[in-house]
């Protein structure tokens, strides 16, 4: 039998320590904030467009979160309520990742708790009035509570070891009441699509993450954290397709992110393309040196080489399939000047992002010590309750929508000076709404004295108060230029 610890940094740890591894210039000089909260950014419908998302308007979304989930009784997130919303979206952060966990969704065999499924529903229902955009997980590690882990309900547990019950769904083995436990997976996805997509909340989803780091079964004889070619493209591209069918079967539409085994990029992942035409993928990535260590250890530096090489393969794996990634999970440990480093990496590539994770959640199995932005998980989200390292890594300027095709982004952490380029075209397969603005997330946290914006090829045309800059191109097709700079 296979012993492995339950904490995350554990099972990462073993396998990382294996592997080792134009028009005139417009400036404008804009005064310190006066306003405390803004009114809530309007909810779009994302769906996918080559290898970008875009909401309704036709603008490209890039997205900054936290993963907000429980994985213990009651199953949810039963503290976080419209303050900690309003103050996820004061900071920029415009995603959350939702964890279901399937044996909350269906404590018995075809049986399904719709209270639960509707609290849950609640809270995405409350991150759309705020504006903040969900990905909904099935979430689990270990398979079940039984491994020390959490996700599959117990009558879908059909042994005593974990990759042997990950076998046991690759190969729809049989439930206690004679239903394969993969029909039943399906089959819960199915009703909890039914009823989101009858929420008022269902129109901001991002989509849907339908399995939370599958474990390769004992057929492959691959080990959990490690590739595993043919594992992905035969049961787990096999077991993607009937979930996806599963969704489609009610009419649904948002953009479905299949993930691969979690690797870190170590090698290109090998799930196929799938035929549906909004579909696209979802990774994680954690470096094995900041498990344990922060940001006072001299080893932190040493994970910027393996990230950057690990995130270019898993986006070399989009690119080659043109749909739009994910970056699922990351930082987990208070490693912060590697959460800098991860955050401008993906900021770089204009790749939507959710660390793990927003809550401590230390009663929570397989977790990080370290992990969480909030200093005490009984009290609310504010800038006293945040971790102030974390949170400076994290709150960073950044277009949220782009109005146009994006060409580079960067961002000086030293300078505090953002400059983003972009084409005033629509993406491929978008149109782009006439007169569609670009939104640029201001922090107040980074200038608070004001801002220098200098716009080549547009104008500004936002309220100066507000956190959110909006650029206007001066007509389509322009290459558009947008510095800012502290005041």
């Amino acid at each position: 039998m296979l012993t492995i610890r339950v904490l995350k940094s554990r099972l990462l740890q073993r396998v990382a320590l294996a592997v080792c591894l134009l028009p005139l210039a417009a400036t404008t000089v804009l005064p310190a904030h006066a306003v405390t909260r803004e009114a809530p950014r309007s909810s779009a419908g994302i769906s996918r467009s080559g290898e970008w998302l875009v909401d309704r308007q036709g603008r490209v979304l890039a997205m900054h979160g936290f993963n907000v989930m429980r994985k213990t009784a009651p199953y949810y997130p039963s503290h976080f309520d419209r303050r900690d919303a309003d103050f996820l979206v004061h900071n920029g952060f415009t995603a959350v990742r939702i964890g279901f966990i399937w044996a909350a969704v269906e404590p018995k065999p075809g049986v399904y708790d719709n209270r639960y499924i509707r609290k849950m529903i609640d809270f995405n229902n409350l991150l759309a009035r705020r504006g903040v955009h969900a990905l909904l997980d099935f979430h689990q590690d270990l398979w079940s509570k039984s491994a020390g882990g959490d996700g599959a309900p117990a009558w879908a547990t059909l042994s005593n070891n974990f990759l042997s019950d990950f076998q046991k769904l690759w190969d729809n083995a049989a439930a206690p009441d004679g239903v394969g436990i993969q029909t039943h997976f399906d089959n819960a996805w199915r009703h909890v699509v039914r009823m989101i997509d009858r929420s008022p909340g269902a129109t901001s989803l991002i989509g849907f993450d339908p399995f939370n780091e599958p474990y390769a079964g004992l057929s492959s004889l691959c080990a959990p954290f490690v590739p595993c070619p043919a594992f992905e493209s035969g049961e787990l591209a096999h077991f993607y397709s009937q979930v996806i069918t599963a969704i489609r079967s009610t009419g649904d539409q948002h953009v479905i992110f299949p993930e691969g085994v979690a690797q870190n990029g170590i090698a290109r992942p090998s799930l196929p393309r799938f035929s549906d035409a909004q579909t696209a993928f979802t990774f994680h990535y954690y470096c094995q040196i900041t498990q344990d260590a922060t940001s006072d250890s001299p080893l932190e530096a040493a994970c910027e080489p393996l990230e950057q090489h690990g995130v270019d393969s898993l986006l070399a794996y989009t690119a080659s399939l043109d749909v739009p990634g994910i970056l699922g999970e990351f930082s987990c440990n208070d490693a912060d000047n590697d959460n800098d480093a991860m955050v401008d990496l993906a900021d770089k590539h204009f790749l939507s992002w959710t660390a793990w994770m927003y809550y401590t959640a230390k009663a929570d199995p397989a977790n990080c010590p370290g992990q969480g932005l909030l200093v005490n998980d009984s009290r609310h989200g504010t800038p006293r309750n945040a971790k102030p390292a974390k949170l400076r890594a994290f709150v960073v300027p950044y277009p949220q929508a782009i109005a146009g095709t994006p060409e580079s982004y960067s961002y000086n952490r030293t300078t505090r000076t953002m400059t983003l380029r972009y084409r005033a075209r629509g993406v491929s397969g978008a149109t782009l709404t006439p007169g569609a603005v670009t939104d640029v997330f201001v922090p107040r946290r980074v200038y608070g004295h004001g801002f220098r914006v200098t716009v080549h090829g547009g104008r500004t045309v936002s309220t100066p108060t507000l956190q959110h800059l909006e650029v206007r191109a001066a007509h389509p097709g322009v290459t558009v230029t947008v510095t800012l700079r502290p005041r």
